[in-house]
């Protein structure tokens, strides 16, 4: 189902996957240090000694090794090295006009990296620049005329409990943007259009 690379983009994608798809593409492209560049994940809840656990999960389909049915946890200890994901969420709003649907999702980006991966380098901290890489990176995809979709970024965060705000992870358990790790969350609103076909 998915395609052979470090972006596992679906096969014959529509609407929102599709313009997923770009992204994704584009991060793999634009970011040689990325080992993965996913698209949507789901909150899977699982019970872990009588406490419930909701941890960001993105499905492989036969990607990379994984079986048919496998999802991998893209938590920032899940040992698949350095990852981007999507959060779509609730709800996604309808404009329609005479020819075409306006569509409108809102989204997370979720970047999680090491950093001497990155640059190969044990004391180098510089996150500044990598979230201007992924900015750039993301402002070539805001034009129509790029894809069939546009993205709009409103707000970007870098302390733990907001990149993954809503799961069962603790930066006091994990430290998990401890040097030499480190992460953003890039949010806001992903859009497309879909013709109006008549029957």
């Amino acid at each position: 189902m998915y395609s052979e690379t470090n972006a596992p983009i679906i096969n014959n994608a529509v609407m929102l996957d599709r313009v997923i798809g770009e992204i994704q593409t584009a991060l793999a492209n634009g970011l040689p240090w990325l080992d993965a560049a996913f698209g949507r994940s789901q909150r899977l809840t699982k019970m872990v000694n009588g406490k419930k656990i909701i941890t960001p999960n993105v499905y492989c389909g036969n990607w990379n090794g994984h079986g048919p049915n496998d999802y991998i946890e893209v938590s920032p200890d899940s040992k698949i090295g350095n990852f981007a994901f999507f959060e779509i969420d609730d709800p996604q709003t309808i404009d329609a006009g005479p020819w075409a649907r306006q569509i409108k999702a809102p989204f997370g980006l979720i970047v999680w990296f090491d950093l001497t991966r990155v640059y190969n380098a044990p004391d180098n901290r510089n996150t500044e620049l990598i979230k201007a890489e992924i900015l750039r990176i993301l402002s070539g995809r805001s034009g129509w005329y790029l894809s069939q979709g546009r993205i709009t970024i409103n707000r970007i965060y870098e302390r733990a409990e907001n990149i993954y705000r809503g799961y069962s992870l603790s930066e006091i358990d994990n430290q998990f943007l401890m040097h030499p790790f480190a992460g953003f969350r890039f949010d806001g609103v992903l859009e497309f259009d879909e013709l109006c076909i008549a029957e």
